[in-house]
């Protein structure tokens, strides 16, 4: 018997070379606000005015390389869109959501322990056996960055810890031609 896999959601990651030299300059070029729910993000100064973030400049040459190795999955031209970051205290979370029909999303985790779990996903098709969800959380840490299909709906698990959870987050377009 042959076996079909018909639809694979595929999620990529990548490890920024030498992350701990960098970690501390990116986190003071941050200026995140209050959001009054135990995490603090700049989502609403950046995304949603389409303005960068003064920590772009400075992620965009760390993932130089990375760009190099996405380039053989996307065999086509890809802007980025968007920037923000999001710093999660005890408590903290964001529940389930996705970035739409967008292309792909990605979360770089600038800050992620051992009592951080990273962003969890959700099968877009439920278990055939008993109708539950589908869970995945990747095996990243620290320094990772990983990129989904921006509709995939996802999660940030509650931050069980004193210590904070920070992450920045982007979405890729393909290009159009008519842009």
């Amino acid at each position: 018997m042959k076996v079909h896999e018909a639809f694979i959601v595929p999620i990529l990651s990548q490890s920024i070379e030498e992350w701990s030299n960098h970690k501390e300059e990116i986190i003071s070029l941050m200026d995140l606000d209050d959001t009054g729910r135990n995490y603090y993000t700049d989502f609403y100064k950046f995304h949603q005015k389409n303005i960068k973030p003064k920590y772009s400049e400075k992620i965009f040459d760390l993932l130089n390389p990375t760009f190099n190795e996405l380039d053989k999955f996307f065999t086509f031209p890809y802007n980025f869109k968007n920037m923000w970051a999001q710093k999660y205290m005890r408590g903290g979370s964001h529940e389930l959501h996705n970035h739409g029909a967008l292309g792909y999303s990605a979360v770089l985790y600038v800050q992620l322990d051992q009592t951080h779990l990273p962003t969890k996903f959700y099968s877009p098709y439920i278990d055939f056996w008993n109708g539950n969800l589908i869970e995945y959380i990747p095996d990243v840490k620290e320094g990772d960055i990983i990129f989904f299909p921006s509709a995939l709906a996802h999660s940030s698990p509650v931050v069980k810890s004193d210590i904070e959870r920070i992450i920045i987050s982007f979405n890729i377009n393909k290009e159009s031609l008519y842009d």
